[in-house]
């Protein structure tokens, strides 16, 4: 078989492409982004909670040897929201 051939078998066939992705309930989307909503914001609170704490710590106990993890764990969250921002949300 030449190369010439498969360009003829190929004209022959008829294919069609389309997507298999069925498409999402109203319904289903509906909770989608209620959970995705809540989830957020219960991260984002635990999140802000972690934060204070390593501030609130850096704050009045800034003589202890463990000053060292909570500026560690400020600057690493601070960083990551920061990641988050610049890269945005993909899908």
């Amino acid at each position: 078989m030449k190369i010439e051939d498969i360009g003829v078998v190929l004209q022959h066939m008829n294919l069609k492409f389309e997507s298999k992705v069925p498409a999402e309930d109203p319904e289903d989307g509906k909770l989608r982004r209620f959970k995705d909503k809540w989830l957020f914001i219960a991260t984002l609170l635990a999140l802000a909670m972690v934060f204070s704490v390593c501030i609130s710590f850096l704050i009045f106990k800034s003589d202890t040897v463990y000053t060292g993890i909570a500026l560690n764990g400020v600057i690493g969250l601070a960083m990551a929201l920061a990641g988050y921002y610049v890269r945005g949300k993909t899908n």
